[in-house]
């Protein structure tokens, strides 16, 4: 959209809707899911409840299943689920107490019981144009002027789901129009180099992802050295000439290795910087990723609310996450990728790390032209994450419905996003459903051609 970005009516009046009903209770119970735009989602919500007096009670979760809505429930008047429940709307209107629902994935339905507060209802696409984060800081906003303020957060989230690699349309764009006249947030440009010290960003980089340099000490001194960069330099510090030097020497690793022109300008997009957490929204997704990755999804809560010492505690596990993700990662390029005719797949070990996986492997060395899926073993059952791109997209494949229709297949459940999606699946029925997900995705694309 162009600016000047106007919000669908419906929308709106489902955000008044919501309003009114938090402005009934004193005490929410809170359920936020646990990945960079959950936690920023709770982020959000908690510090208005905060403001507007309310006392709360905020869980992050990995899943939603009927036995945890229940237990939420109990014992109070209104429930606030985040980046979650539009798909659990049965459950959730049999619930004794008020129920608002602010989420961003693709809805069965909608509902009349519920305060179903979700961009796909009102003809914006929550998969790239409105996070949930999005949707609870235009909640925030109704709430209060003052909430302004929170746009940082709710930008770690719509950064978290990837919704600003190729600019920012629907919600997202509304939103940062809106921070931009009240000067909550700046725009930077983009750059194929990390933020801060050189050295170590080049060796934590994950996004991108080069081989040689990534989680190699040795490797990102020799880069730098080549590009004629001082090894303790910084990036805001380096003239343009070695700026561009070393830009290119990235750009030309990532070439070799496989990695496309479209993921190298997705590399560069625009940063959206805010001074009130004196880093950029990609930056402040790293810290709250790493956080709930590594089940401390509480001391993210505590740094979308300000405390100081949640902010280095939240440093240390994105320390600690990236050289989990990193050794994972060479695991994944030692072991190499199993393709299939329209897809491909490897074993991963931590399940926690099984999305950023795939995506790694889908952005900058595995093949493009096949969605990848990561399959972890928990012992009782197998847990899949899968990743596309937009190319895919444009080319028919939706992850969402292959997945959630090859796991009913075989015993299981699935879905998410069509670029982005998961899977629970019966051990021993793992192959059986790769091939179901093969056939699947090979469907969509030739149906996709044959519409064309």
């Amino acid at each position: 959209m162009e600016p000047g970005t106007t919000l669908p009516d419906k929308l709106l009046s489902r955000i008044s809707i919501a309003k009114a009903e938090i402005d009934r209770f004193h005490e929410v119970r809170i359920i936020s899911h646990y990945d960079a735009d959950g936690i920023s989602s709770a982020g959000v919500l908690c510090n208005a409840l905060l403001r507007a007096g309310k006392r709360f009670h905020a869980t992050m979760t990995k899943s939603l299943t009927n036995d945890l809505i229940s237990e939420m429930a109990e014992g109070c008047d209104l429930l606030i689920l985040s980046d979650m429940g539009s798909s659990h709307l049965d459950s959730l209107e049999g619930l004794p107490c008020k129920v608002i629902v602010l989420d961003h994935h693709a809805p069965p339905r909608d509902s009349e019981k519920v305060v179903h507060v979700n961009p796909h209802l009102a003809g914006i696409d929550g998969m790239t144009s409105g996070s949930a984060s999005a949707v609870c800081m235009l909640l925030a906003a109704e709430m209060d002027e003052r909430n302004w303020d929170l746009l940082g957060i709710a930008f770690a989230g719509i950064a978290g789901d990837r919704q600003a690699i190729r600019g920012l349309s629907g919600l997202n764009q509304w939103l940062f129009e809106e921070g931009l006249k009240r000067n909550v947030v700046e725009v930077r440009p983009g750059s194929m180099l990390p933020e801060g010290e050189l050295l170590s960003g080049l060796v934590g980089s994950t996004d991108p992802y080069v081989i040689g340099v990534s989680g190699s000490p040795q490797g990102a001194k020799a880069l730098l050295e080549e590009a004629g960069v001082p090894l303790n330099a910084r990036a805001e510090d380096i003239d343009e000439t070695q700026r561009m030097k070393l830009s290119s020497l990235l750009a030309l690793k990532l070439t070799a290795q496989g990695t496309p022109v479209v993921t190298l300008d997705e590399v560069v997009h625009e940063r959206y910087h805010f001074p009130r957490w004196g880093m950029s929204a990609d930056a402040f997704a790293s810290l709250l990723n790493a956080c709930g990755r590594s089940n401390h999804e509480g001391v993210g809560l505590a740094l979308a609310l300000g405390d100081e010492e949640a902010m280095k505690h939240a440093r240390a596990l994105r320390q600690e996450y990236v050289d989990e993700v990193q050794a994972s990662l060479l695991r994944v390029i030692g072991k190499g990728i199993t393709k299939g005719e329209n897809i491909q797949y490897f074993l991963n070990e931590n399940l926690g790390l099984s999305g950023i996986l795939s995506g790694v492997t889908m952005q900058y060395f595995g093949d493009r032209d096949k969605p990848t899926l990561a399959l972890a073993d928990t012992g009782n059952e197998i847990k899949v994450s899968s990743r596309g791109t937009f190319e895919l997209l444009d080319q028919g494949v939706d992850l969402a419905a292959a997945l959630r229709e090859s796991a009913q297949k075989v015993g299981g459940v699935g879905g998410g996003h069509r670029i982005a999606s998961g899977a629970t699946v019966p051990r021993g029925r793992e192959k059986e459903f790769l091939d179901l997900v093969d056939k699947m995705v090979g469907e969509q694309k030739a149906q996709k051609k044959d519409a064309a």
